[in-house]
């Protein structure tokens, strides 16, 4: 095997740490985020060589630094350069207090950093804090403007084409968001109208479910790829098949991410839940008392009378002075006009295509007493039970059913984390 390659993969850096140990002769300071190239190799470093910092980048980017021209070594969260406002950096300056070198992201300036300057001889590194002053009882925070010296270098940090590969995975997540979340409603399409509140519940908890497996998808594609890139360029670089058990291993680092993910999405399923259970329970079953007694009360007491089915639109001004238009299903019969009731969940159907031209022929069911109580004869004949009032109850049956278990396996996983977090700090505090 080549000695150009230090690293077989991106995960091998934790069993293979020969760039990250620590060498007291030659000491290297790195980043928090550790950069590396498609080999896996760390490509950002600080390191003493002589009595010289010497900084190391993409592509085969290296800056020395005698320590006699080196004033300070900081790491900034923020500062000023011209008219721009840069974030985290390390920044090196000469003895006029002008920017040398800058290499972005987080350093620590202990340990490592701390003994690079040492050995280097160069002045020991700092972390600059935020001025915080007080104008008229308001707290603002300074950032600090620095000028570049002449010989101002940015030590790449990011390596080339870093924007263009953002692009492609954008592009890719987007992709399979929009499949995934297309594949999770389908389900919900498919089911008939008497399904009542339970389609648009599964069509949310669908759409929900497709857009977490097409971020996984995403992400195990994108890894994918990456891993057969670095393969295959290991594999040019060293002249023979690099081996592939150590580039397409499973990836277990965001496990923490998906748990915390589903412990969210567990909670939303309570909420949902107790407004698709209990909720939709409940409103179906008042609804369907409610239709009942008016069914009875015209098939008792009811006379039958020739009509139309119209609509008699409703206008009204929302609150930036808009008109709205509603298209409201009205019974047109004997001189009278009443809103048509929703029996059995909803009104009779307008014509989709003119709904304000509905002149529908039907005969009308009213109460010789009271001609505001009517309802078309078709709306009397069957059962108010019939289709989604039931298929509601029993589905908010079953949620209420399924809520309690529901919660109790929430609570013992949250205990369980809880408990595994506080077993992990005492671990590491008796190690």
């Amino acid at each position: 095997m080549s000695r150009m390659v230090a690293h077989w993969g991106t995960r091998e850096w934790r069993r293979n740490q020969d760039e990250l140990v620590f060498d007291p002769e030659r000491p290297q300071a790195f980043p928090s985020t550790y950069p590396m190239d498609l080999l896996g190799r760390i490509r950002v470093r600080l390191a003493a060589e002589g009595h010289s910092l010497v900084a190391y980048g993409f592509g085969g980017q290296r800056v020395e630094l005698p320590s006699k021209s080196v004033g300070a070594v900081q790491a900034v969260s923020t500062y000023k350069s011209k008219s721009a406002t840069e974030g985290q950096a390390l920044l090196v300056f000469d003895r006029q207090r002008r920017v040398l070198l800058r290499a972005n992201g987080l350093w620590d300036v202990n340990g490592e950093l701390q003994a690079v300057c040492r050995t280097a001889r160069a002045p020991k590194p700092t972390t600059r804090q935020v001025r915080e002053i007080t104008v008229r009882r308001w707290r603002t925070a300074t950032t600090a403007q620095f000028q570049r010296a002449p010989v101002y270098v940015r030590l790449r940090t990011r390596p080339r084409g870093a924007a263009l590969r953002l692009l492609g995975s954008l592009v890719l997540f987007l992709v399979t968001i929009a499949a995934g979340a297309a594949v999770g409603v389908v389900p919900a399409v498919l089911l008939p109208d008497w399904s009542g509140a339970v389609r648009p519940l599964i069509g949310i908890v669908g759409t929900a479910l497709g857009v977490a497996g097409g971020v996984w998808l995403g992400a195990a594609i994108s890894h994918l790829l990456t891993d057969a890139v670095r393969w295959a360029a290991a594999s040019w670089m060293t002249g023979q098949p690099a081996p592939a058990s150590r580039f397409f291993a499973r990836r277990g680092e965001h496990g923490s991410r998906w748990q915390g993910a589903l412990d969210i999405g567990l909670v939303l399923l309570c909420g949902a839940l107790i407004g698709w259970g209990p909720g939709v329970g409940i409103t179906s079953l008042v609804h369907g008392l409610r239709d009942a007694s008016l069914v009875a009360q015209l098939r008792a007491d009811g006379t039958q009378v020739q009509g139309k089915l119209i609509d008699l639109p409703q206008y009204s001004d929302d609150s930036s002075g808009n008109e709205s238009v509603d298209d409201v299903p009205t019974l047109s019969f004997s001189g009278w006009q009443v809103t048509d009731p929703s029996i059995g969940g909803r009104p009779l159907p307008l014509d989709a295509a003119d709904p304000a031209g509905t002149e529908e022929p039907l005969t009308v069911v009213y109460l010789p007493d009271d001609p505001l109580v009517a309802a078309a004869k078709q709306q009397v004949t069957g059962s108010v039970w019939h289709g989604a009032p039931t298929a509601n109850l029993i589905s908010g049956g079953l949620f209420t059913l399924a809520l309690p278990g529901l919660v109790l396996y929430l609570v013992l996983r949250l205990r369980r984390r809880r408990w595994r977090q506080a077993e992990d700090f005492v671990v590491d505090l008796t190690q």
